[in-house]
């Protein structure tokens, strides 16, 4: 069983209440400083949507491959699921049915492949550190 802080147990109760609301945009943004367990939280988060039936497929884009790893350790340790990490090369990603994660750089050479997940399976995707697809994009 993982303790929540208080601020993760209001970040699951309003996600949820926010993912469920007919008049959310389905886009949930958490916004807490580095080493507050913003991860932890959203494993807890996916974990909950999947229980729930509302979500079949977790994918993460994470900055680096460290970040990457730590993210399929949390992701397992919370869930108890897979998650696997993927790289531009990795083009058979979507018909493996998992949990994926990869680098905002790697997911350059995975478009197609990510439009094929989201298009056939109900899949939460989890930008960390989004303010890096930009930096990559350039």
């Amino acid at each position: 069983m993982i303790k929540l802080r208080d601020w993760q147990s209001n970040c699951l109760q309003s996600s949820l209440n926010w993912f469920e609301s007919p008049e959310s945009n389905n886009r949930f943004l958490i916004n807490a400083a580095p080493g507050a367990g913003k991860t932890l939280a959203a494993c807890v988060i996916a974990k909950e949507l999947i229980n729930k039936g509302d979500i079949e497929r977790v994918l993460v884009i994470a900055p680096r491959r460290e970040v990457v790893n730590q993210w399929a350790e949390d992701f397992k340790l919370v869930t108890g699921r897979h998650m696997m990490k993927v790289t531009g090369a990795d083009t058979d990603a979507a018909e493996m049915g998992m949990d994926l994660c990869a680098t905002w750089s790697a997911i350059q050479g995975l478009q197609d492949v990510l439009q094929l997940i989201c298009n056939t399976s109900k899949t939460l995707v989890i930008c960390d550190e989004h303010h890096h697809a930009a930096i990559e994009a350039s």
